[in-house]
């Protein structure tokens, strides 16, 4: 339905996986702006109602409602997507946790980094996307970090690499929680059966919110299971 509505198959194109990705998070990115401090839409957590209750309020929402629309949005046209919620290390303190989006790429056969807050990826020195652990490990080491162009707050305010991954980001990249379920509806009151949550921590940590807690990086960045 979700597909349907929005024609979302022309707007994904008929190009590579890559720019369907993109164009799908450019699209949730110009049609629901970001306000961080009016939450989730009332309602239903799926596209539809908040697209719809942006028009009708003349409001924006936070990045956790654009992350759960854009995966929807991704899973409509059959690309398997996820929202995740990175958190920084002083979360008892520091409440400023950030929700993205990551992309299975069928093409690099990888997750890929897709946030609709800053219309942003991130890629290698040779243009490659990379996936947050990919991001963090080059924090870590002082890598090379390319910032796409298009990434801004709102269609005013351009982001920078120096500002979004470096400082940003770096210090929301400590934990990483995701949803085991990805579908439209993925939390809040449904009809549907919800997922629970598992979170990368490192080594000798966890953090008490999640269901799971695991520190096997190549587990939790595994292929999806496609049903």
């Amino acid at each position: 339905m979700t597909r349907k509505k929005f024609n979302l198959d022309k707007i994904a194109g008929k190009r590579d996986d890559i720019s369907r990705i993109k164009n799908l998070l450019y699209w949730v990115h110009d049609n629901i702006e970001h306000d961080g401090s009016n939450g989730l839409a009332p309602g239903a957590r799926n596209l539809e109602n908040t697209y719809e209750s942006a028009r009708r309020n003349s409001c924006g929402y936070n990045c956790s409602a654009l992350a759960i629309c854009l995966t929807e949005a991704l899973l409509a046209v059959v690309i398997p997507a996820r929202y995740i919620t990175c958190i920084p290390k002083g979360w008892e303190t520091d409440s400023d946790c950030h929700v993205i989006c990551i992309s299975w790429s069928k093409s690099l056969n990888k997750w890929v980094w897709s946030a609709p807050t800053f219309a942003t990826d991130v890629t290698n020195e040779n243009g490659i996307m990379l996936h947050p652990g990919e991001v963090r490990y080059r924090l870590q080491h002082d890598l090379p970090l390319i910032l796409n162009e298009e990434a801004n707050w709102n269609n005013r305010v351009k982001q920078t690499v120096d500002y979004y991954p470096k400082e940003y980001m770096a210090k929301n990249l400590y934990f990483l929680e995701t949803n085991i379920w990805n579908q439209a509806e993925p939390e809040g009151e449904s009809n549907h059966p919800q997922g629970k949550t598992v979170t990368l921590v490192p080594v000798g940590l966890t953090y008490p919110h999640a269901n799971y807690n695991t520190s096997d990086e190549k587990w939790f960045w595994q292929a999806p299971v496609i049903k």
